[in-house]
């Protein structure tokens, strides 16, 4: 059987007939990754020895000049014989990965297309998390998914805002047939789009940048920025929707400004509303920053809206180590999904430490 030898990682790697993301998560590894469907780049990997099959993924995640550099991508790369890997992510190594069984404490909607989840932990169990970090839930026997916690890290209940896609899975799931009581696995946490801001870096503007229920985690990172005593004078939320009923964070958000003076500003993109702006939210945050150099920026949401509101900050000053982004990209089609090949949700409580 092939084996991985990741140079992060202390023991080899069976391959098993994984990808090697899969085969990694699988064994515990904190593998740095994003999407999982070979479309943003957050999983490449340097191939230093032996010989692996790419499947399809997109130009944008990988060049032809990193290919012939032997660049992989994890989620995309199958073994073909022993290899030799490294991951060239250089953001700090997250949390220890667990998997932990879960209740429904409470599910409800929210807006006309997102549904607001809350789960408690099983038996004292603990689910360890930075703000701004995503969990992988898994509903009965359906496909695994990705949702970002809207929660604090000190709060007894992990909760989780689901859009409702229609033909969806497992949101109609959640919509229609999940009910209080249910069990739910969760596993994670992932991510490097968290807040962990130094004292010193707590100078200039706090932009908080959100499209549709990208709200989740900014929600996180805004509460745990206000705890760790970030001036709420310097803290500016963006909230990109369609319509006025997609402001599903609304009054979180104005009880928010209310108790501490940040700035809210949602941005709508097809209803004219009295006295809002109008547009896109990196539209929004060019008219009213000239520079982003002294900025810190968190973003999350759609692919375009992630990749306008980055290409905004480089034009306007802000270095790369001031942006962290996650971007929500669509599940890969289930005929193709990498997660339910992964052996780790058959029965695992924990991944190695804790």
């Amino acid at each position: 059987m092939a084996l991985i030898h990741l140079a992060q990682w202390p023991a080899p790697i069976e391959a098993r007939k994984l990808r090697i993301l899969e085969a990694a998560l699988d064994a515990g590894v904190p593998y740095p990754h994003g999407c999982g469907t070979g479309e943003c780049g957050s999983c490449k990997t340097q191939l230093l020895s032996g010989e692996v099959k790419m499947d399809a993924y997109s130009p944008d995640a990988l060049s032809d000049e990193e290919r012939d550099q032997n660049i992989i991508l994890a989620c995309r790369a199958r073994v073909v014989s022993d290899i030799q890997v490294r991951w060239l992510s250089v953001a700090p190594t997250s949390l220890p990965m667990v998997k932990i069984q879960t209740k429904v404490d409470y599910v409800g909607q929210a807006a006309h297309d997102v549904i607001v989840l809350r789960l408690s932990p099983s038996d004292g169990q603990k689910f360890v998390f930075h703000a701004g970090q995503f969990a992988k839930l898994r509903f009965a026997k359906l496909p695994v998914r990705s949702y970002s916690m809207a929660s604090q890290p000190s709060d007894t209940d992990l909760e989780f805002h689901v859009r409702v896609l229609p033909g969806g899975v497992v949101s109609e799931h959640v919509a229609t047939q999940l009910k209080t009581g249910d069990a739910v696995e969760v596993r994670g946490p992932f991510g490097d789009a968290y807040w962990d801001e130094p004292e010193a870096a707590r100078q200039g503007p706090l932009l908080l940048l959100a499209g549709g229920t990208g709200m989740a985690p900014i929600i996180s990172v805004l509460d745990a920025a206000l705890q760790s005593g970030m001036p709420a004078e310097q803290i500016h939320v963006y909230h990109g929707v369609r319509a006025l009923r997609d402001l599903y964070t609304n009054d979180h958000l104005a009880r928010r400004v209310q108790a501490h003076g940040i700035q809210y500003t949602p941005v709508f993109s097809e209803q004219q509303v009295d006295n809002s702006r109008q547009g896109l939210v990196h539209e929004a945050v060019g008219k009213d920053f000239s520079s982003l150099h002294n900025a810190r920026i968190y973003a999350a949401g759609p692919p375009p809206m992630v990749d306008a509101v980055k290409s905004l900050a480089t034009m306007r000053g802000a270095p790369s180590n001031q942006v962290r982004a996650d971007a929500f990209y669509a599940a890969e089609p289930e005929k193709k999904g990498m997660w339910e090949r992964v052996t780790g949700w058959g029965g695992l409580t924990g991944w190695g430490a804790p």
